[in-house]
């Protein structure tokens, strides 16, 4: 039994973990964080009894619930609780980019790295890549495009010449493109093949989510902006593929289900989850030029791609974008204003440390506040 931690368990991507862990049988959850769902935190805790948990919120009230479990609390408790617990596999589903300092920690004290957490590559990609080549730690990724790409490259001896990634288009891939800047709330959370949270439904209608993820892919793969590819699949049933120079086309398939990937981060090399799948007959496989006039937030992230302190911004000034937006304090447009104007202003270099891109981090957020209540 491997020992399995969990940065971020009651969000998305830690619930799922914890429902292929169920049907896997073959970790052992030794340690879970939660920011601030104690509630779910609780049935967790109950259910999978961790001898470690943590959470970013004072944890006096668990201690007293959970006396045979060790807690830990605040930002810097989740790296004590992962030295604690000594896994050999962590999951980071940690959101923002905090988790760039839990990926950091995952790799001085696990052999495995399942890695959920975007802003951890986006923001500190050459860093987060050179310390597990010296460390000597696998980075599996768990977003869906990057694994199956990951799949695909797996035992070849010959690189791609072309790797490339497919997004649904979003909630509003057919709006009318006049009418998008002015797009309801409600309209953009209704996405047409996914079930998540509310940030990356709307960055996916904004597609600053794929932005995220070529800039990923950038690092994870070593790839020049200019070999990975964006194409629209608008059922979700292709994933991403690769290229090669004598012109043959290899593609990964699948429903789009979370679990999958998840699984295949865990069991890697092997395939241990048991899924359903679809007859391929029933299967629409197409894709999609993207439409940069709907998608400017693609353009630019492409604009920037290698520029570590502008990718920093790009993510830091969409995070309070869409927060200004889901209060209606701005319109839907104004997310990729917002985004376009913060990286402008800040300039081009490269972080020599975690401080340093936390500094850029928090430095572009106080920007994007203050240029909403210029533009707005």
């Amino acid at each position: 039994m491997k020992r399995l931690a969990i940065v971020g368990s009651t969000g998305s991507i830690g619930k799922q973990t914890l429902e292929v862990i169920k049907k896997m049988r073959d970790h052992k959850v030794v340690a879970l964080s939660c920011g601030h769902n104690f509630s779910l935190f609780k049935d967790q805790l109950l259910d999978y009894k961790p001898e470690y948990a943590a959470a970013i919120r004072d944890t006096g009230e668990l201690k007293r619930d959970f006396p045979e479990i060790t807690f830990f609390s605040g930002v810097e408790g989740i790296k004590e609780m992962l030295e604690a617990a000594n896994p050999d596999v962590v999951v980071n589903s940690a959101s923002g980019a905090v988790g760039l300092r839990y990926s950091l920690k995952a790799l001085e004290v696990s052999k495995r790295l399942c890695l959920a957490n975007k802003e951890s590559l986006v923001c500190g990609g050459k860093l987060l890549v050179k310390r597990a080549a010296e460390k000597g730690v696998e980075i599996i990724p768990v977003d869906s495009e990057h694994s199956g790409i990951f799949q695909l490259m797996h035992g070849e001896e010959e690189r791609p010449e072309k790797i490339f990634i497919t997004a649904s288009g979003g909630a509003l891939r057919d709006y009318p493109l006049v009418k998008i800047e002015n797009a309801l709330l409600e309209e953009v959370l209704k996405h047409p093949t996914w079930s998540m949270g509310n940030r990356i439904t709307i960055d996916s209608a904004t597609m600053v989510n794929k932005g995220l993820e070529v800039i990923e892919a950038h690092y994870l793969f070593d790839y020049e902006e200019k070999n990975i590819l964006t194409y629209i699949c608008r059922n979700s049933f292709i994933h991403g593929g690769v290229i090669y120079k004598d012109g043959v086309i290899k593609m990964h398939l699948g429903k789009p289900d979370m679990k999958i990937p998840i699984a295949y981060a865990l069991s890697y090399p092997a395939r241990k989850y048991q899924a359903d799948y679809m007859d391929i007959t029933e299967m629409s496989l197409s894709l999609e030029k993207v439409d940069y006039k709907r998608y400017p937030a693609l353009e630019l992230a492409r604009e920037i791609v290698g520029i570590p302190s502008k990718q920093i911004a790009y993510n830091a000034a969409d995070e309070i974008a869409v927060k200004y937006f889901e209060r209606g304090a701005i319109n839907f447009g104004g997310i990729f204003k917002l985004i376009k104007r913060v990286v402008e202003l800040i300039p081009e270099g490269e972080p020599r440390d975690f401080d340093e891109i936390i500094e850029i981090d928090r430095y572009s957020r106080e920007l994007a506040k203050k240029e909403v209540a210029k533009l707005w």
